[in-house]
């Protein structure tokens, strides 16, 4: 595997680096087909080579969810066409670069009637950067058990604005520093596949202040801004996986209020995607995500994917790695001291 990685040529590098480039900075509707941003090179029996990557802007590297996105593909190309996934599990374990591609060695580990299990490795500069095991499952016939919860009420997506709009609307207004207006502009720069909408957000002065008010949930609406030909489980699939990575991890900072001006590092450690029944992701899908625990610099949230009419289609987890920046420490500092003397000054009224 390491020998044929080391062949691929300086000049496919470049192709590739250009492209990476072309995809973050480009003209839009280049940007937008997300049958290319997952589309892979087969090198050899079970190996695979990305063909375009992308480092979201100040980010320590390539989006974890096109990472997920392309290892799913990758994978997909190894099973018969009577199975579909049900279930991965993967471990980020070095940020990947996107002036480099990356080679994904498939695995095949067992071929069975009715489930066909398979192990993926994706590699950088014959290092180990993500692995991934995934278990692909035959549709089952006659009577089955089935439940589920319910989706709560939020608003409709029609009724919220995108997330560009959004970013447009905070750099409007006067609160803004000059060092978060740049990193705002600069974000809007990205390009993404997918049309985000937040139910809620923070305020632009608690945007401004780096802290607002902290929120055990998240919702967030998502779509493929272009409609896909494929009427296969398997490219929509590919969707719900590349768009789960994008909120989970900060809804932990949600919970206490921080937002992204307060924070130093943030990135995904695992990630775990139960897919329950087959759905559309370029017609509306709702990610509501709680997290119920963030301790020793790490944040765990659970997410359950909704479509329109409410089914449950898709559940997922993760826990990442937050560390605060300096300035992020003496807010969290100072609002712990706040909450602190709220709690003795209520107890001594009591």
């Amino acid at each position: 595997m390491s020998r044929i990685a080391d062949n691929i040529t300086t000049k496919s590098f470049n192709k590739i680096t250009s492209a990476s480039s072309e995809y973050s900075h480009g003209k839009e509707e280049e940007t937008l087909d997300f049958e290319r941003i997952i589309a892979l090179k087969k090198l050899d029996t079970n190996l695979y080579m990305s063909e375009e990557l992308w480092r979201p802007f100040a980010a320590r590297g390539v989006y974890g969810g096109q990472i997920i996105a392309q290892a799913l593909n990758a994978a997909y190309f190894t099973v018969g066409e009577e199975f579909n996934i049900h279930s991965l599990h993967c471990y980020f374990i070095l940020a990947c670069v996107s002036e480099v591609p990356v080679i994904y060695k498939v695995k095949i580990v067992r071929d069975g009637r009715s489930f066909a299990t398979r192990s993926v490795v994706a590699k950088q500069f014959g290092k180990h950067i993500f692995t991934v095991n995934l278990s692909f499952a035959k549709e089952e016939k006659g009577t089955k058990l089935e439940h589920q919860v319910t989706m709560h009420d939020v608003p409709a997506p029609e009724n919220l604005i995108s997330e560009n709009v959004r970013v447009r609307e905070l750099l409007n207004t006067e609160e803004m520093s000059i060092k978060l207006r740049e990193f705002y502009e600069s974000k809007l720069k990205d390009r993404s596949p997918m049309d985000y909408r937040y139910t809620s957000s923070f305020s632009s002065k608690e945007v401004a202040k780096g802290y607002g008010t902290p929120r055990d949930i998240q919702d967030l609406w998502f779509k493929l801004h272009n409609k896909t030909p494929e009427n296969s489980f398997k490219i929509h699939a590919c969707a719900i996986a590349y768009a789960s990575d994008n909120s989970l991890l900060k809804t932990s900072l949600q919970n206490n209020g921080i937002i992204s001006k307060s924070v130093g590092m943030l990135a995904s450690i695992d990630h775990t995607i139960w897919f329950h029944s087959p759905a559309r992701a370029d017609e509306w899908l709702l990610h509501s995500m709680r997290s119920p625990r963030a301790n020793d610099g790490r944040g765990l949230t659970f997410g359950q994917v909704f479509s329109r009419d409410g089914r449950l289609v898709a559940s997922t987890a993760q826990e990442g790695l937050i560390r605060l920046s300096d300035s992020g420490k003496a807010l969290q500092e100072k609002y712990m001291l706040a909450e602190h003397r709220r709690i003795i000054q209520s107890k001594a009224k009591i």
